[in-house]
């Protein structure tokens, strides 16, 4: 069969939407022809390509949206957190002895945890995955102790005296049971935020 032919053909070939008969004739003529073999590989390397590309960006696609729920789902847990812990502040009375300690036990962490969250923005200006997880890490317990230092202020606690006007065992035991749910909840935030930063950025594709 001419090559002229073969040429038309080996596009229909590779979508196998020629006949049994013309299938058989380009096979054939496709192992003892080196120029028309050249061009029904070159075609099937591009179609390959094309395929792969179009996997690839669809991959990317879909973890880019991943990305984007889980990050809005821990906005929406964090808010609803600091929102609970809002509002079981609001009923305790001004002058009571538990006056802000639901501040600091619950709305502090949650809030640092979620003023956390903004730093993934940033995540393509980190140089590794490594190094965005940690500073995620870090940005947490940071703003917790930031705000930490402005509640103390806002409840007139003076945190000090803790320290001063007790043993260094009673002091930790005091800082233990007063602000222990706080403590516990800065640290567990600070690993979930290590955590579930390194997989946005394993999502988005960082390194």
């Amino acid at each position: 069969m001419d090559c002229n032919i073969i040429k038309d053909l080996i596009p229909l070939y590779i979508d196998e939407c020629c006949s049994d008969e013309s299938s058989e004739e380009v096979k054939k003529h496709i192992e003892n022809c080196a120029e028309c073999k050249k061009i029904f590989e070159s075609m099937t390397n591009n179609i390959t390509q094309e395929e792969a590309t179009f996997e690839a960006k669809k991959c990317t696609k879909i973890n880019d949206w991943k990305a984007s729920i889980m990050q809005s789902v821990l906005f929406l847990l964090s808010f609803l957190l600091i929102t609970l812990g809002v509002y079981v502040e609001a009923g305790v009375g001004s002058y009571d002895w538990g006056n802000g300690l639901t501040a600091f036990n619950v709305v502090v962490p949650a809030t640092g945890f979620m003023l956390s969250l903004t730093n993934w923005y940033f995540v393509k200006l980190y140089p590794s995955r490594k190094s965005f997880s940690w500073c995620s890490c870090l940005f947490s317990v940071l703003i917790t102790l930031s705000a930490t230092v402005w509640c103390s202020f806002h409840y007139e606690w003076n945190l000090l005296d803790i320290f001063i006007k007790a043993s260094f065992i009673d002091s930790v035991k005091g800082i233990s049971f007063i602000f222990g749910i706080g403590i516990f909840l800065t640290v567990s935030f600070a690993v979930i935020s290590k955590i579930l930063s390194d997989l946005y950025a394993r999502m988005l594709g960082k390194e």
